[in-house]
């Protein structure tokens, strides 16, 4: 069993085997997410390869918007069918369903790369790089949606702030995150390669936790993941080497390998062991139970295509633009972290409202309908990435280099020789 499926499954089997006497405190599970978001967006942003996200060019764009907006719209116009639901308030559900886990596929995507799967046309590359815009995007649309269910005309939620406040994350998000990594890339008062991975770690944190603070909470992650991206291309390029000490890409090998450690050994099993106990079966009301799975059966149905016809045009092969497409599937973080927000919002901005009550049921329906999506997709999406890429995807090895260094997921070296055998040190 993969090991974040285990995580998974045993936080799901705390919280409804001990039901009231097991309880984390929400602030743990705040910080527990928030750090986790913090440190997978940093592991994409640092793996990725910039060059082949480029040579993508439209793919990728298309690849990050179009799969989630329409899986958005798509859910919207099923709530409202099968709840009733208020357009506006449909949407929220939407975008918060049409996030994809980027600790659900980065992972995944490192080791195939790491494998050798997919690397000659930049497949896996091109995905992490969609997955972690995917979430922001999707992030922005839940805000200026839920923003508008609950504008009730009052000065305090006008519906033209939540329009701002999209853009102005992205640039703020974007500013600081080119920033930081060049901090970041300028390490020469760094004498030893941990305390670079300390340093992009600290960034990370201080510019996700800032950003919270004054309620601009998608610029974090929008900071981090430029952070990385920002000190990936200025070390590959060797820029500014008389500042970086620069004369290869060691830098990204040591920071990958020393997160990569401590998401395997500290982050991954808290964030999964808690997204797994906010999975209380005993608040889905078993009454919409059924209208929620065929929710969210049918965003991915219209998801999955949007993904295959994204791609296409890039050159990939229609067993590749199927991996990529199934690939998009595993939902976790973001649905975790926001299924209880709607009606948390409702009681305590409309809680004067003359239809509280139906307000009530629909956000307790959007909780049930996003618990349901991590239950459904999040083990589903973690196999099909496993099993899919060895029959869909071709292998490549780079033999013109004679010895090469790469990392794993699990923090191990493995040293690759011209004759392509392996050896563990």
């Amino acid at each position: 069993m993969p090991p974040l499926l285990g995580s998974l499954i045993s936080g799901i089997v705390l919280q409804n085997s001990f039901g009231r006497d097991f309880h984390l405190a929400p602030e743990f599970n705040d910080a527990v997410r928030t750090i986790g978001l913090c440190i997978i967006l940093l592991i994409s942003a640092l793996e990725v390869d910039i060059y082949a996200v480029k040579s993508a060019g439209g793919a990728s764009l298309r690849l990050t918007f179009l799969p989630g907006l329409v899986e958005a719209v798509t859910v919207a116009g099923a709530a409202c069918w099968l709840f009733r639901m208020p357009f506006t308030l449909a949407l929220s559900l939407g975008f918060m369903l049409a996030a994809v886990s980027p600790a659900v596929v980065v992972p995944g995507m490192l080791n195939l790369q790491h494998l050798g799967y997919g690397m000659e046309k930049g497949i896996p590359s091109l995905i992490m790089a969609a997955a972690s815009l995917d979430d922001i995007s999707a992030i922005t649309g839940f805000t200026i949606s839920i923003g508008l269910a609950m504008d009730q005309g009052s000065e305090t939620h006008p519906a033209l702030s939540f329009f701002i406040h999209g853009p102005l994350t992205l640039f703020l998000g974007i500013a600081s995150g080119c920033g930081g990594g060049i901090v970041l890339a300028l390490a020469r008062f760094c004498n030893d390669s941990w305390q670079r991975s300390v340093i992009a770690v600290e960034l990370g944190l201080l510019m996700t936790y800032g950003f919270k603070a004054v309620h601009f909470d998608g610029c974090g992650a929008v900071a981090t993941l430029v952070m990385g991206a920002t000190a990936n291309l200025i070390w590959k390029q060797k820029s500014v080497i008389e500042l970086t000490q620069c004369s290869d890409n060691g830098y990204l090998d040591e920071i990958g390998h020393h997160i990569n450690i401590l998401w395997d050994l500290i982050v991954r099993p808290l964030l999964f062991g808690t997204i797994g106990t906010a999975l209380n079966i005993s608040l889905i009301p078993k009454e919409t139970m059924f209208q929620s799975c065929c929710i969210v059966v049918i965003g991915l149905s219209a998801r999955l295509p949007m993904a295959y016809a994204a791609v296409y045009g890039h050159g990939l092969t229609s067993k590749e633009r199927l991996f990529v497409s199934c690939s998009w599937v595993g939902k976790a973080t973001v649905q975790a972290a926001l299924c209880s927000l709607p009606l948390s919002m409702i009681k305590k901005n409309v809680s004067e409202s003359k239809n509280l009550e139906q307000l009530l049921v629909w956000g307790t329906e959007i909780m049930s309908t996003a618990i349901l999506a991590i239950i459904m997709t999040a083990p589903t999406g973690l196999l099909m990435i496993q099993f899919l890429a060895p029959i869909l995807l071709t292998a490549t090895r780079d033999e013109s280099k004679a010895i090469t260094e790469c990392i794993t997921p699990r923090g191990q070296q493995i040293i690759e020789k011209e004759e392509g055998s392996t050896i563990t040190p």
